[in-house]
């Protein structure tokens, strides 16, 4: 059995035990499918408070500038939703100042790097016709999946246990944003839908059908191989955690069967709605580590070429 012990059963296992985790080290651009860039090391606390408060001023600043064109261009509904998303980020900007005013670091502390990570995905220039709010909300996650991978990325390559432990809890803040925002995200889909039916699913099975995909992908792209490998052995390990966990997916009575991302999703949607319901540490820390593995297991699969 020893061949089947992946880093992930070791991070699952301490997990169990109670031991903390940080995000293991992988090799350079694993986790990077994203991100436009690879991030630049940050080697001390106050640089580290001082991106993450750039990061989200970048953030206010963009979603407040798409709240104007929207008023510009006559779409009060999606005026209220960039407002709500611009408040959203101010939110998360006070709580980064709070937290270095605990610290003692100055507000006038400069990041010695320029990782711009918030993109409006071309809205400010798309007919606002053609936008939606489940449109905006969807931007919205897949910024704050980007902080995920980001901070989850800064905390594997930090040169101190205390930047580690740091970017961690950035992390898990932003995984908290990205849980916040697919639920604005699925009842703006809600709305939009109104022909589904409710069928109640395990999720081993989903997590199964996931594996098969993502072997499957190993198999047709011999060089992303390892990495899909990969994550098909995460979603087998996962089946054992979850044996009794079912979800009600609301599916078209005649559309076609789930694919890998359509599986990732609901998966990511399930964890972070367990993490949010746990009554305790240990098992609000495992849904928070296997959402963590979906939210990288997306970005893959998002970010895979064609064909």
């Amino acid at each position: 059995m020893a061949e089947m012990r992946s880093l992930t059963s070791v991070k699952l296992k301490n997990l169990l035990s109670g031991i903390p985790v940080t995000a293991t080290q992988k090799e350079p651009g694993s986790t990077m499918t994203r991100l436009t860039k690879e991030p630049s090391a940050i080697n001390s606390l106050p640089e580290l408070l001082a991106t993450a408060r750039d990061m989200e001023m970048e953030a206010v600043a963009g979603y407040e500038a798409l709240r104007e064109h929207m008023r510009q261009t006559g779409k009060p509904e999606l005026v209220a939703v960039f407002e709500r998303l611009a408040a959203e980020e101010r939110e998360h900007l006070a709580s980064v100042e709070k937290w270095s005013t605990e610290l003692g670091v100055l507000r006038n502390t400069t990041a010695s790097q320029s990782d711009e990570l918030f993109d409006d995905e071309g809205m400010n220039l798309t007919d606002p016709d053609l936008l939606s709010a489940y449109r905006a909300f969807s931007v919205a996650v897949r910024n704050e999946e980007r902080a995920f991978l980001f901070w989850t990325y800064i905390s594997a390559h930090a040169p101190t246990s205390e930047i580690a432990k740091a970017a961690e809890r950035m992390a898990r803040e932003e995984l908290g944003h990205v849980s916040t925002l697919r639920r604005e995200r699925r009842a703006a889909f809600h709305m939009r839908t109104k022909s589904y039916v409710l069928q109640t699913v395990a999720i081993s099975e989903l997590e199964r059908r996931l594996e098969v995909h993502l072997k499957a992908l190993a198999k047709n792209q011999p060089t992303h191989a390892n990495r899909f490998l990969e994550f098909a052995q995460q979603a087998f390990e996962r089946r054992a955690v979850t044996q009794d966990q079912t979800v009600e997916i609301e599916r078209s009575p005649t559309g076609p069967d789930l694919q890998a991302t359509a599986l990732a999703e609901l998966l990511l949607d399930h964890h972070l709605g367990q993490a949010e319901l746990s009554k305790d540490d240990r098992t609000r820390d495992l849904a928070q580590q296997l959402a963590g593995q979906l939210v990288e297991t997306l970005a893959a699969l998002r970010g895979r070429p064609a064909g």
